[in-house]
């Protein structure tokens, strides 16, 4: 009886220093993001390019979403639109601005970050638009947006991530 307590107490003495733990591989975030996606390149004559998202069947609240870049004589017009089914409680709306390289990958060169909450809007939070200009960036260069928008409405989330084609900007 007394062995076989004792190799019972050696036993777990052994699974308690055996025991190693077990951690997770950490994420390369430059590996994983959507500045990787293709885009068609659009003839030097095309001003503009519109990107619609319609809603996802398993959707609920999250109709469409829209991004557009537009060449407005060297600058970057820039217009983001969300559309919802009812009202939300939150929405984020990131857009990302990329440059074609010399070897013909897209670089991220600068994003913008919007917030709009539900209690802001006395008759709910239903759509929201973003539109603005960007000067300063070199001309001569084909241009894209990337966008990631989510809405929120209690505990689910459900998000949009449209992407223009390039347009040269001159």
């Amino acid at each position: 009886m007394k062995q076989i307590k004792k190799l019972i107490c050696v036993i777990c003495a052994l699974t308690m220093v055996a025991t190693i733990p077990a951690y997770a591989k950490s994420l390369e975030i430059d590996r994983y993001t959507s500045v990787n996606i293709v885009s068609d390149i659009l003839p030097a004559n095309v001003e503009e390019s519109t990107k619609v998202i319609q809603k996802n069947p398993r959707g609920v609240f999250f109709s469409a979403a829209d991004l557009r870049i537009k060449n407005e004589n060297g600058e970057i017009g820039v217009v983001g639109h969300a559309y919802m089914s009812e009202p939300v409680d939150e929405l984020y709306m990131t857009i990302y601005l990329d440059r074609q390289t010399s070897d013909g990958k897209w670089e991220q060169v600068d994003y913008f970050e919007f917030e709009f909450y539900g209690e802001d809007y006395p008759d709910g939070l239903t759509s929201e638009l973003v539109a603005f200009t960007l000067t300063g960036y070199p001309t001569g260069h084909y241009y894209r947006l990337r966008g990631t928008y989510a809405a929120v409405k209690g505990t689910v989330m459900e998000g949009f991530g449209p992407v223009t084609d390039g347009i040269l900007i001159q």
